[in-house]
């Protein structure tokens, strides 16, 4: 008894301790738990510090984008020294070295400050249609983000490629040695999604206009539009490519397009070919023939959806009506201008006589053709209209001008500006037609110019266009005819062509948060 007394004395004071050492353990939980606390709330400060500067830094992103476009549809460069900002001109001058600052902008509580700098273009100067921006966004608090973003702009114009077509080429294929150098936009309009747009059997559609006929075609071109890179794409709406039969490329392992963009990007075995392209081949040692930059081993679908592009109408105002005019060459079968219907043609004999169906019309306001049978040189300006209209001779033609023919055209005859290196900028011939047109009808005919038809346009023999054709069926299928794109064409139309104008869209590339 005495033992247990002992032992219980000794454990007097215990339960004391427990409760020291517990409230000790709690109070250094409770400290911790502070801690954490407030530790989280600097977190989460920080975080809405930040998001709010990354927000104010997007916005002008945004603003940036909305800026270039607006200076492209002002003077449709980029790059020049005048930038026509949202808020008024500005002068500067544009760098690919250093970036140029523009005036703070303030911006949700805080602000942010759009920069700009350039890319060097391959052939010297400033590329005109690329930018990066740089946009710093100060939150409320002071907090900072950077951000970069490479822009590059597009003139979706219908005449700023080879062909533009509203419906296609149809189940028509193209065969011999086709030559297509540049962008290719078909809408597909009126075709079944499961039919074939565009066949190509043998033909090329190329990156690359620099094998443009050397003798008579290419000494006329701008030299700066004969290039190795035309940056072109190819472009299916609605319908489906077939490339099954023969030895067709688009695009080529030295020179690959800038893009393949076709239906809905539809790839479902994964091989990184549009389903919709029946017989593409993206892999060089099973005999490719797709070579794009995107697309071609990355299924892309149509990326202009949204824009609502189509066939343009024809919308003709002022033209000189020569519908009723007659200006014969007194022939028993007069050629010539003939009851509004009009043939360029050199001078001929029929029998022992020579006729020559000279052509003089001047409305005196800046709506004329002129044109000399002897030496074949046409000259004309503004547009004129006739009934019909027939190219039956090699010409020469001066001066910026359209031909409206309210009915067909067939034109089997050179059509060549009159000075060399001066098409399209100085020498530029245009062709309205409602009806069908026929380019190349004869053998080795080489033509530069814009050729618009409601209905379709057909090129065959071996005929070379410098150019682009826009209509709403083609069909190229007979002896190797060549089309190269001008790519200043688009900018140095003949008046009233349809659909003259730039259209620009602005895609985003890069886009990087900045460390700096």
């Amino acid at each position: 008894m005495k033992k247990l007394s002992m032992i219980i004395k000794k454990e007097r004071g215990a339960a004391l301790v427990i409760c020291l050492v517990f409230l000790t353990l709690l109070s250094a939980l409770g400290a911790a738990g502070i801690m954490t606390s407030s530790t989280d709330v600097k977190i989460a400060s920080n975080d809405l510090s930040t998001s709010e500067s990354f927000y104010i830094a997007e916005a002008g992103l945004a603003r940036a984008q909305a800026e270039i476009l607006n200076d492209l549809q002002n003077d449709n460069d980029v790059s020049n020294n005048t930038f026509y900002s949202l808020s008024g001109l500005i002068t500067f001058t544009p760098s690919s070295s250093a970036f140029y600052n523009f005036t703070s902008v303030s911006f949700a509580g805080g602000s942010y400050q759009m920069s700009a700098k350039f890319y060097d273009a391959p052939g010297g100067g400033l590329d005109p249609k690329r930018v990066l921006v740089r946009s710093t966004g100060v939150g409320p608090d002071g907090s900072t983000t950077v951000l970069e973003c490479s822009y590059s702009a597009e003139n979706i114009s219908v005449w700023n490629n080879a062909i533009f077509s509203g419906g296609g080429g149809g189940a028509i294929p193209i065969t011999g040695n086709v030559i297509i150098a540049g962008s290719v936009h078909l809408l597909g309009n009126g075709i079944p999604a499961t039919s074939y747009t565009f066949v190509n059997q043998t033909g090329l559609v190329l990156n690359d206009n620099t094998g443009m006929e050397p003798v008579t075609l290419l000494p006329t071109v701008n030299a700066a539009d004969i290039t190795s890179d035309l940056g072109a794409k190819f472009r299916l709406k609605n319908g489906r490519v077939d490339m099954r039969l023969g030895s067709s490329t688009l695009g080529s392992l030295a020179s690959p397009l800038a893009a393949i963009y076709i239906m809905d990007g539809a790839d479902s075995d994964s091989d990184g070919v549009n389903d919709d392209i029946d017989g593409g081949v993206n892999i060089l040692a099973n005999g490719q023939n797709i070579f794009a930059d995107e697309g071609a081993y990355s299924a892309e679908a149509y990326d202009l959806g949204n824009v609502g592009l189509s066939l343009p109408g024809i919308s003709v105002v002022g033209a000189y009506d020569l519908t009723a005019v007659t200006e014969s060459d007194g022939a028993p079968t007069p050629r010539g201008l003939i009851n509004g219907n009009l043939e360029l043609t050199g001078q001929y004999k029929d029998g022992p006589t020579w006729y020559y169906p000279n052509i003089n019309q001047n409305d005196g306001f800046g709506n004329f053709i002129i044109f000399d049978s002897t030496t074949n040189v046409l000259q004309i300006g503004g547009v004129v209209m006739v009934n019909s209209l027939i190219i039956s001779d090699d010409i020469t033609y001066t001066g910026i001008g359209t031909i409206y023919s309210l009915g067909t055209s067939a034109i089997s005859g050179n059509v060549l500006p009159g000075a060399a290196n001066s098409y399209p900028i100085t020498n530029c011939i245009g062709v309205i037609s409602t009806g069908n047109m026929s380019i190349g009808g004869a053998s080795q005919v080489v033509l530069t110019g814009a050729y618009y038809s409601a209905a379709e346009i057909s090129s065959n023999k071996q005929s070379e266009l410098a150019g682009t054709i826009v209509c709403q069926r083609f069909n190229i299928t007979a002896q190797v005819p060549k089309i190269w794109q001008i790519q200043t064409l688009a900018g140095n139309l003949p008046p009233q062509m349809p659909g003259a104008g730039y259209i620009w869209t602005i895609t985003a590339k890069n886009w990087r948060e900045d460390t700096m």
